[in-house]
């Protein structure tokens, strides 16, 4: 695949100032920063000086808000999708990532792998800790999208296993929101959804790995290791008057937004979802749901998810299959 094929990262970011380094390491790693383009959501208090360093960066987009006007990360995230242009890949990143060297080649050829096996490709995985970049004992496996560690009526939560490195991209059953590759184009045609307001796991990473599935993608686990994210310790970076504001925004909403992803999933009736959210999905136009080349009876089942949804959700669509 030709390396003049340009990319675009998305960062959401919560006031947390390690986007900085991210930043400056996405760049100073790849083969071509020239052909990388950064959009970034800044979620931070109005004029922070602290991530002034952002703004000498070449071709980075940045959206900045309040912290206080945050609704959670999908919300940041749909508004990083805003700033794509005509970038031929997406890459979705956590704010606080490092990356590995010629990163940028790495993705494309992996991306050209995975399209050998299906047209419709798309590439997700757990990514190795920070910490472990060096370490041998953990180069040689990836975080594969395999299994669901939590399946009930409050949440669906995937999850995955370590697997030795594979010699060719092997297919996964869903995705993970700090490593994300696709074209640009399938980006803005499954866009996300910016009303599932401070949504959790099922929302974030379950709900669209299953609209990329129902449109005919493959997600793939690749063959290398492209970046790494940080599993502990982010959290600790953000002040805590953020923390506290956010805490209290939140509020009722994750709520709200699982009964609307519960609809969406066809495990509860419209009839059930939140009145806030009603309306919306209610619309026959409404256009975050799922697609039409596959349904999610076969993913169930694929899955093995089937027979518990049938235990856990009376209004589940495929309880009669």
């Amino acid at each position: 695949m030709s390396s003049e094929k340009t990319i675009f990262v998305s960062i959401a970011c919560l006031a947390d100032p390690d986007v900085i380094d991210t930043v400056s390491n996405l760049f100073s790693t790849a083969r071509h920063p020239e052909r990388v383009h950064v959009g970034l959501c800044l979620q931070i208090e109005p004029d922070d000086p602290a991530f002034k360093p952002l703004s000498a960066f070449n071709n980075v987009r940045i959206d900045t808000i309040s912290y206080s006007a945050s609704l959670g990360p999908i919300f940041a995230r749909a508004r990083c999708e805003r700033l794509l242009q005509d970038e031929d890949f997406y890459l979705q990143i956590d704010c606080h990532s490092r990356f590995f060297p010629d990163w940028d080649v790495v993705l494309l050829e992996e991306y050209q792998k995975a399209t050998g096996i299906s047209r419709k490709a798309v590439i997700s995985h757990y990514p190795i800790n920070i910490r472990n970049m060096d370490n041998p004992e953990y180069l040689g496996s990836i975080g594969q999208v395999n299994r669901y560690r939590h399946v009930g009526t409050d949440a669906l939560k995937s999850h995955g296993s370590l697997i030795k490195l594979p010699g060719e991209p092997l297919p996964s059953i869903g995705i993970s929101a700090a490593m994300l590759f696709m074209e640009g184009s399938t980006k803005k045609k499954i866009a996300y959804d910016p009303y599932l307001h401070f949504g959790l796991h099922a929302a974030e990473q379950v709900l669209y790995g299953l609209r990329l599935w129902t449109n005919g993608y493959e997600i793939f686990c690749p063959t290398r290791h492209s970046l790494a994210t940080e599993y502990d310790g982010a959290r600790d970076r953000i002040p805590e008057r953020v923390k506290q504001v956010c805490a209290a925004n939140r509020g009722d909403w994750p709520r709200k937004t699982w009964s609307k992803v519960k609809y969406l999933l066809q495990l509860d009736s419209i009839g059930q979802v939140d009145d806030v959210y009603y309306d919306d999905v209610a619309d026959e136009n409404f256009p975050y749901g799922m697609g039409s080349e596959r349904n999610l009876l076969e993913y169930y089942k694929l899955a093995g998810l089937h027979e518990q949804l049938k235990e856990l959700f009376p209004n589940y669509a495929y309880r009669d299959s």
